[in-house]
């Protein structure tokens, strides 16, 4: 399964703005029964990009 496009726009977009803040990026993984990525960064921050693009911070 591979991210639709949106994902990937919006995947570049959060990955730039954590190291900007200079948060370690740990884990980046496409759950593929959900079809969301996950983001897991600096202590405890994560983020989910949904199908459409639509970022929820967690």
């Amino acid at each position: 399964m591979k991210p639709t496009n949106e994902q990937a726009i919006e995947l570049f977009k959060v990955c730039q703005d954590l190291t900007q803040m200079y948060l370690p990026i740990y884990l980046v993984r496409l759950d593929e029964r959900t079809a969301r990525i996950y983001i897991l960064a600096g202590q405890s921050f994560e983020v989910e990009i949904l199908p459409n693009g639509r970022v929820r911070y967690l």
